[in-house]
């Protein structure tokens, strides 16, 4: 019975609710352990006997066992929709949970690089071969689009819409939902020559456009893998180290932090408009990335001149732009500025 009814619920979460699969294991899991609670402390078990002193009780036990207020939360939103699963299904005829009160949760500010210090990272970034424009390209889909690190390890080369001067990037982010961001065309020039990069080296339209060049165990160069979560991380850390940059915590997510800072000083962002680009849910969660609503005293009227720093950094950059493999010598255009190098990689 009790596994009949959690079959059902994700059924109901999957199909009537339209929630992503991950969100219906983990919602499952919560409501799995709580009936484990329950049983053990009142048999014979019984839905309609679950009465709100009964949740409360096991909230208190979470609370005692040291889970936070957000896990807790988390899970009185499990057994909410799960009651609310039984109600619909008419397993039971009273829900024991909305008068339940949500655990209170002490709103926390996601820590972001301001833009001087985005350019410098940028500076120090040898975009002169292969593996160094890809980490470019990485560190502009999070500056600059603020795509998560999932989304961007998701990514594939059929993903990136070529709009002629500017590119549109495809993405189907957290609970399955797909939004397309514009990217501008400075940005959109160094994407493009990646592309360019992962095309000559065979890769198809559904292969992944952000690749590891780890070692392999014989000291050759392993391509093809999509990077890691922890590996971008250990990249942006690296970079941010090299560009003198020092913060308590440094990780990949700080750039779709500073993105969401940086459209409030774009015309035509407000924060439902900035919740759409970043793919949030829920306002509320993007006024984790906005310290203040205070006012603005300078409105640009798009990113690309919100970013002309970029652009100017773009042109005076000297190193080249590799085209080739990584292990082979070769000779190539400089995009940045028309010349042509010699680059040994």
């Amino acid at each position: 019975m009790l596994t009949d009814h959690i079959h059902g619920f994700e059924r109901y979460l999957r199909i009537l609710r339209a929630l992503s699969e991950k969100s219906v294991k983990v919602y499952s899991s919560h409501v799995h352990n709580f009936c484990e609670w329950a049983v053990a402390r009142k048999r014979p078990f019984d839905y309609a006997d679950i009465s709100r002193q009964d949740i409360e009780a096991y909230l208190e036990h979470l609370f005692y066992k040291g889970n936070a207020n957000q896990t807790r939360l988390t899970k009185l939103v499990a057994l909410r929709k799960f009651f609310q699963y039984l109600l619909y299904e008419r397993v039971i005829t009273e829900d024991p949970t909305p008068q339940i009160p949500l655990p209170k949760i002490r709103r926390k500010f996601v820590q972001r690089f301001t833009k001087e210090e985005i350019l410098r990272i940028f500076s120090v970034i040898p975009m002169g071969t292969d593996k160094g424009l890809r980490d470019a390209v990485v560190i502009i889909l999070a500056a600059f689009c603020g795509l998560r690190v999932g989304e961007i390890i998701s990514l594939t080369l059929q993903d990136i819409i070529d709009e002629g001067k500017s590119l549109d990037i495809q993405v189907v982010g957290k609970f399955e939902k797909p939004r397309r961001l514009y990217l501008w065309k400075v940005p959109s020039e160094t994407l493009r020559i990646w592309l360019t990069i992962r095309i000559n080296q065979a890769a198809r339209a559904a292969d992944p456009l952000i690749i590891s060049y780890r070692r392999g165990r014989n000291g050759s160069c392993v391509k093809g893998h999509r990077m890691t979560t922890a590996a971008l991380d250990e990249m942006v850390k690296k970079y941010a180290a090299l560009a003198g940059i020092r913060k308590p915590k440094i990780s990949m997510h700080m750039f779709r932090a500073s993105h969401a800072f940086d459209l409030r000083h774009v015309q035509g962002y407000d924060t439902p408009a900035i919740a759409e680009r970043l793919g949030h849910a829920n306002i509320s969660t993007t006024d984790r990335y906005i310290p203040t609503r205070g006012r603005i005293h300078h409105v640009y009227p798009s990113l690309s001149i919100y970013w002309k720093d970029f652009a100017k950094f773009m042109e005076k950059k000297n190193e080249p732009i590799a085209t080739a493999d990584p292990s082979q010598p070769h000779t190539h255009t400089d995009a940045t500025n028309g010349g042509t190098h010699n680059a040994q990689i």
